[in-house]
């Protein structure tokens, strides 16, 4: 017998505890659920996501201390309980092929194996990463994924980015009888959107849901299948909209929304109709002139005569007509030339709008013959 069989053959190496998932799964999750994370903070397990996978089902989740974004993905394997930064995880799956890969974490490292590729990134334990309280004493009910987003997407045109009036900074929504209704102004624009109340959404308080919050709400809607059902939650604190495995949840602003239906007068002596691109163009090309920050543009009005024209301090001008009808006294308004276009834009190309005066220091109040439910107003300025 040589020495060579004499020898004992050494231990098999250990099996490493791995979890299995599909690549392009996990980087739609991982992508998704970052959107929360603020690229600037000072603590650090807020630039991570948590990775939690028990029972076949990884979970997701990013956090900014007040919105929490998860995803639910299935995994075969071994659980995993951990946090690793955000922008570094999606790059490294980014990075492999689709298919299956796996993934292990050990000494305070997640390691990513797809055939030869690795990617090794550091964790922090997920003991720091907070967690949403569960919403307590909530209204919940159904409703589809298309008319919410729409609902959020024309509101949030008119949100604040004025800080300092931070009650104006989201969208305000509220059960008026039998509507579902948003709202929201900056103090130079408002926008009031109606929609058929769903079920069981009687006893909702008045909540406003912060900037950020509708912006995540919307990419989250956008990305729901046709025909989807999502459920909304809100409490006197906190909102919740999820379906299936997706999520989105976190703190509503603290503050009484103010009462934005005295403007939107509906008693008006004077009514203008034109189509939604032409009321663009015409104070486009009108405010091609105008200078200074308030890109003030004048339409004068009478029943045989739409005008818009800007002028600047240079001399510059400019004067467009108005291809619309006018019912109503001679009148001279000004408007802001971006603000009366934002409104515009909302409605679409399309549609024919009917504008609404109330006096020349009246809101203007604009409507449209395809959206019934849906008001705006703009505040006019010196002519």
């Amino acid at each position: 017998m040589t020495e060579a069989d004499t020898l004992e053959r050494p231990a098999s190496a250990p099996l490493t505890a791995v979890l299995r998932v599909d690549r392009d799964a996990l980087l739609a999750a991982v992508r998704a659920v970052s959107q929360t994370v603020e690229r600037r903070n000072t603590i650090p397990i807020l630039s991570n996501v948590m990775l939690r996978a028990a029972d076949s089902f990884l979970t997701v989740c990013a956090s900014d201390l007040d919105h929490w974004s998860m995803r639910t993905i299935d995994c075969a394997g071994f659980k995993i309980d951990t946090t690793v930064e955000a922008d570094r995880l999606i790059t490294a799956i980014d990075t492999l092929r689709p298919g299956a890969v796996d993934i292990s974490h050990a000494d305070g490292a997640l390691t990513i194996k797809q055939g030869r590729s690795s990617r090794k990134l550091m964790t922090l334990p997920s003991t720091d990463f907070p967690m949403p309280k569960p919403l307590a004493h909530a209204t919940s009910f159904a409703i589809d994924a298309a008319p919410l987003l729409k609902i959020l997407d024309t509101a949030r045109v008119a949100v604040s980015t004025e800080e300092t009036r931070y009650y104006l900074c989201g969208v305000f929504l509220q059960i008026e009888g039998d509507k579902l209704v948003a709202a929201a102004t900056d103090g130079h624009r408002v926008v009031q959107v109606k929609h058929p109340a769903p079920a069981g959404a009687a006893g909702m308080g008045d909540s406003i849901i912060g900037t950020k919050a509708v912006n995540l709400i919307c990419r989250f809607l956008a990305d729901a299948e046709d025909g989807a059902q999502v459920e909304l939650a809100l409490s006197d604190k906190f909102y919740r909209v999820g379906t299936g495995r997706a999520s989105i949840e976190g703190k509503i602003i603290d503050a009484t929304f103010p009462d934005y239906r005295r403007v939107l007068r509906e008693d008006h002596d004077a009514h203008m109709t034109i189509q939604s691109a032409e009321f663009d163009r015409t104070i486009r090309a009108a405010g091609c002139a105008s200078d200074g920050k308030t890109r003030g543009v004048r339409m004068d009005l009478s029943r045989n005569h739409c005008e818009a024209s800007a002028t600047a301090q240079d001399g510059s001008r400019s004067v467009e007509p108005m291809d619309g009808t006018y019912d109503g006294p001679t009148i001279a308004v000004g408007v802001n030339a971006m603000y009366a276009q934002s409104i515009a834009k909302m409605f679409g190309p399309t549609p024919t709008l009917k504008l609404g005066f109330a006096g020349e220091a009246a809101v203007i109040v604009i409507t449209s013959d395809d959206r019934p439910g849906v008001t705006a107003g703009v505040m006019p300025m010196r002519a």
